[in-house]
């Protein structure tokens, strides 16, 4: 790899952290006691100390879950591309899939802005539509608590993203005097090692994290792929799925998927995958191509010695981690 250098591994020469960073305005303000006066109820009945009123949506639900779903749609597509690392809430993308998880963002953020733009043009006339079907809740619950102007609203939808990577961080101190100066370099120095120590063990997990991550998915993929040629239901479906040209597509491209992630060099487990895809998934098959026993036998088989090696926690599997636990650093 060209990020090793005398042994070591550049982490951060292999891939970058990601910080992906959604809100949305919330719609809602919390019902009041003052707000069930106006409708009717004796809240002396009440007791404040253990009640909670609730909540009042100022607009339908509905309009807010358009924007939301999009939210979950790049929280889904970046878990998905990427594995999770112990900072905050980053996440580490390969270099191979970074452009590609950066374009997506983009598009996922243009239909987010455009969706808020939509919410913010049609407010009044859902404010309106709110006041026309509940017009006693509007007038002692709702009209005062409408921003003046919905634009302000903008402000409160963010989409965004950042890049970046982490290496040791150290401490600088001035000191007045030549004494003081050294004191506080030896302060310095002792917390750049404490925070270098907590990096190193912080990458050592998210290393052996990551191919943790990695295998199961090949695990997953194998168990998926052998229910599907064989008929039988996966995991907890109810009823087993048909193999389709669709799922033959996913399964080709999960190959190349593991190659460009595997950043460590699992090499066994992706010339096992290269070699189950060129015997197997090499042309244009389709789902009749898996029809006889023959075939089923012999893909199952295969498939059955990938998820083998891929599950095998033996002890060689453990000094792999181990190794990358040793070399990989920032």
């Amino acid at each position: 790899m060209s990020a090793e250098d005398n042994g070591h591994i550049n982490l951060f020469e292999l891939g970058y952290l990601v910080d992906l960073s959604i809100g949305s305005w919330s719609g809602r303000k919390m019902i009041t006691m003052r707000d069930l006066r106006k409708l009717g109820f004796d809240t002396t009945k009440l007791p404040p100390a253990i009640t909670n009123p609730g909540r009042k949506l100022l607009v339908p639900k509905q309009e807010l879950l358009v924007i939301n779903r999009i939210e979950q749609r790049a929280r889904t597509y970046l878990d998905q591309w990427s594995v999770a690392f112990g900072i905050g809430n980053s996440h580490f993308v390969p270099l191979s899939v970074l452009p590609e998880v950066e374009e997506q963002l983009k598009d996922l953020r243009a239909e987010f802005l455009a969706a808020v733009d939509s919410f913010i043009a049609r407010f009044d006339q859902m404010k309106q539509a709110v006041n026309e079907a509940h017009p006693e809740f509007w007038e002692n619950c709702l009209k005062d608590v409408y921003p003046a102007d919905p634009t302000v609203l903008r402000d409160r939808f963010r989409f965004r993203w950042f890049f970046f990577k982490v290496a040791g961080a150290g401490v600088t101190t001035e000191g007045v005097t030549l004494e003081e100066a050294q004191a506080a370099d030896r302060v310095a120095g002792e917390r750049e090692r404490e925070m270098r120590e907590k990096m190193k063990a912080e990458v050592g997990n998210f290393v052996e994290e990551y191919v943790s991550a990695m295998r199961g998915e090949t695990v997953r993929f194998c168990d998926l792929l052998s229910a599907r040629i064989n008929g039988t239901p996966f995991e907890d479906e109810a009823a087993p799925k048909k193999l389709t040209p669709r799922s033959l597509k996913y399964f080709r491209k999960y190959v190349d998927r593991f190659r460009r992630f595997n950043i460590f060099g699992d090499d066994e487990i992706e010339k096992m995958l290269a070699a189950f895809r060129s015997e197997f998934m090499g042309g244009e098959e389709t789902p009749k191509n898996f029809q006889g026993d023959g075939i089923k036998s012999a893909v199952t088989a295969a498939l059955s010695k990938i998820r083998t090696k891929a599950a095998n926690d033996s002890e060689q599997t453990s000094k792999f981690v181990n190794r990358l636990r040793r070399r990989v650093v920032i």
